[in-house]
């Protein structure tokens, strides 16, 4: 993702977009689920693909009682699939290019 051209949130605009209070986004930033930039709650910006990870966070926060760590885990694992199966995509185009088509 290039953070350049992406959106930055402030911890008010990022408690909107998810509907969750600042005191559970800033537990999920202490647990180093979410990273922002900046180095007080005031300060801190944030990128518009935190808001899916927040919520995600929250979700299974709630819905599974998951605690912290292990929601920090959770989404790691979930993050590395998501990158392993979009290399494993545009591995498979590139391969086309040298396999033969099959009617």
């Amino acid at each position: 993702m290039n953070t350049a051209t992406s959106l930055k949130l402030t911890l008010t605009e990022l408690c909107q977009a998810t509907r969750l209070g600042s005191d559970m986004l800033i537990e999920i930033i202490e647990e180093g689920i979410l990273e922002p930039t900046g180095s007080t709650p005031e300060t801190w910006q944030f990128s518009n693909h935190t808001i899916a990870t927040a919520q995600k966070a929250a979700r299974l926060h709630n819905d599974l009682e998951i605690d912290w760590p292990g929601i920090a885990l959770a989404i790691s694992l979930i993050e590395e699939l998501e990158q392993l199966r979009d290399e494993n995509q545009q591995l498979r185009q590139q391969l086309k290019r040298f396999t033969p088509h099959k009617p």
